[in-house]
């Protein structure tokens, strides 16, 4: 009796959980995103010859070709996150079209205006909107070849780190932008962690498509984030890893806080990057969640782009929808990457987690 009772619970809670999940879906009519050229698409064909540009049906999150079949991914074989939304609960789920991102963006340069346009675009629309945030890949790579540098564009650039962008700066504009969305209502602001991107050194010797020989060929032919992939060296990947957990740590640290305010509530007001910013209104049916999923996946050489090896192909696109709808769970099945505090197998993922661990998506 008891086993049968535990059994019983067990089912309802799966369903009720479900359930949740199921109404927090459905309320969802409008989409958009801050983000770079991940959300745009870029080279997602991943095919000879090379668009070498945005390919935004492919993207990630708001790609809608599926026609008349809601629960079809459409001739790119990229089941966005928009049409899995569609296809739950077969009714039409509105996107900006282009969307919000910006291929070469950077929170340093980008994320308020971005933001600005989500505003513009979600405010005009009804019901529960979400607003993905998926920034910071650039903010590393836009950085010169060498480490060490007289001067950067920028103050805002570190000069003892490539010229990539300083993570207190990094911390300001994330803050900037999300005092702009916390001011547009009944949205849910869903922050992604970025990609690890020195696993990209896993696959010096992947085919590209493009000028023939391996990804490190191109790589030394076209500066592709050349602060990491000019040599993939120990050194590049350890100081991509580190920059980029650095970044990831503000992104998960600051939408805490923001997650925390209530409604009528105030944004922190902080001294940070040398300005002072904070201060804006919590409005009413905003809330923030945030995602580690793409930080922890182990991706494979099919689901990176042979056109410049950096960009997911449709493959990668099609694994970013799924995992920020589900989430990622862990197991042996499904191998995630590890935090060892050992940054060069860190950043390469060369130590992997097989224990059922989870990370959520935007929508739990």
């Amino acid at each position: 009796m008891k086993k049968t009772f535990g059994v019983f619970v067990s089912v309802w809670i799966v369903w009720f959980a479900f359930s949740l999940q199921a109404a927090a879906q459905l309320t969802v009519q409008a989409i958009d995103v801050a983000g770079d050229s991940i959300s745009k698409g870029f080279n997602a064909a991943s095919a000879f010859p090379c668009s070498n540009g945005d390919q935004e049906q492919f993207n990630w999150l708001t790609s809608d070709t599926h026609g008349a079949n809601f629960c079809g991914a459409g001739s790119e074989n990229v089941f966005s996150f928009l049409e899995r939304l569609e296809c739950d609960f077969n009714t039409n789920i509105l996107a900006k079209n282009p969307n919000s991102a910006a291929s070469g963006a950077r929170m340093l340069s980008d994320f308020v205006n971005q933001s600005n346009s989500i505003k513009t675009y979600l405010g005009a629309q009804n019901g529960q909107r979400l607003a993905a945030v998926f920034l910071g890949h650039n903010d590393n790579c836009s950085g010169s070849l060498t480490k060490t540098n007289a001067s950067c564009a920028s103050a805002d650039q570190d000069p003892n780190n490539y010229c990539k962008t300083k993570p207190d700066s990094f911390e300001r504009e994330f803050r900037k932008g999300l005092d702009i969305l916390i001011t547009t209502p009944n949205t849910r602001i869903g922050v992604v962690s970025p990609v690890r991107v020195s696993q990209l050194c896993n696959f010096t010797a992947k085919s590209n498509c493009q000028v023939g020989g391996t990804c490190q060929f191109l790589w030394g032919v076209v500066n592709i984030c050349g602060t990491l992939t000019r040599d993939c060296s120990n050194a590049r990947i350890i100081d991509t890893y580190a920059t980029m957990n650095s970044y990831r740590e503000i992104l998960k640290r600051v939408t805490a806080e923001y997650a925390a305010i209530p409604v009528g509530g105030n944004s922190p007001v902080v001294f940070i990057g040398n300005e002072m910013v904070g201060g804006a209104t919590k409005t009413t049916g905003t809330d923030f969640v945030y995602s580690d999923a793409p930080w922890f996946y182990k991706f494979n050489a099919d689901q990176l782009s042979c056109c410049d090896c950096f960009h997911p192909s449709g493959l990668g696109q099609n694994e970013l929808s799924k995992l920020l709808k589900i989430g990622l769970s862990c197991s042996r099945l499904q191998p995630c990457c590890r935090d060892t505090g050992d940054e060069l197998t860190d950043g390469k993922c060369t130590r992997t987690e097989i224990k059922r661990v989870y990370y959520r998506g935007l929508l739990q």
